[in-house]
């Protein structure tokens, strides 16, 4: 199978592009859409000073409520690299200056509809320069979250990015 055609039917927020797939093995012509969106950072976030887990919870439009979940952001500064843009991202969602950053993953975010390839990192943190809570021109309302490992590690969440970072620390402690 391989789009042979892409032609961009909305651009607001978000782009929509319809998609030819030509499927050789059946002969035939698929229709579908791709929700193109830029890629995307998040990090598991420690506080080494007090040992717990910063999380944010905000309202998100899909889900139509408040979710519980990791830093994370768009990487929509040109020529930002994922590091530089989820150091920014911790910094101004939950006002920590970045210690110490690893790569955890690199993954589609949901591949069957979805351009979006996300970086996942674990950041260790340990100087809380602001309050954080988002940045006012881009409409964020984040209220910061400090929570126990240990509690971290028994929460049931709905948000798969912090389920692939608590999966992760379960495994790497």
């Amino acid at each position: 199978m391989k789009i042979s055609d892409k032609k961009t039917v909305f651009k607001g927020f978000y782009e929509v592009t319809a998609v030819k797939v030509i499927d050789d093995k059946n002969n035939r012509t698929i229709d579908r859409e791709q929700f193109n969106l830029f890629d995307s950072v998040a990090a598991l976030v420690l506080d080494t000073n007090t040992n717990e887990i910063v999380l944010v919870k905000q309202f998100r439009v899909g889900a139509e409520k408040k979710l519980i979940e990791i830093p994370a952001g768009k990487r929509d500064v040109l020529d930002e690299t994922a590091e530089e843009t989820i150091k920014r991202e911790i910094e101004e969602e939950i006002g920590y200056q970045t210690d110490d950053l690893a790569q955890i993953a690199c993954f589609y975010t949901s591949p069957g509809p979805v351009t979006e390839k996300m970086t996942l990192f674990f950041a260790k943190v340990s100087q809380q320069t602001t309050e954080g809570g988002g940045v006012d021109g881009e409409n964020e309302q984040i209220e910061v979250i400090k929570i126990p490992k240990t509690a971290f590690l028994s929460t049931i969440y709905e948000d798969a990015k912090t389920i692939i970072a608590q999966q992760w620390l379960q495994i790497h402690g």
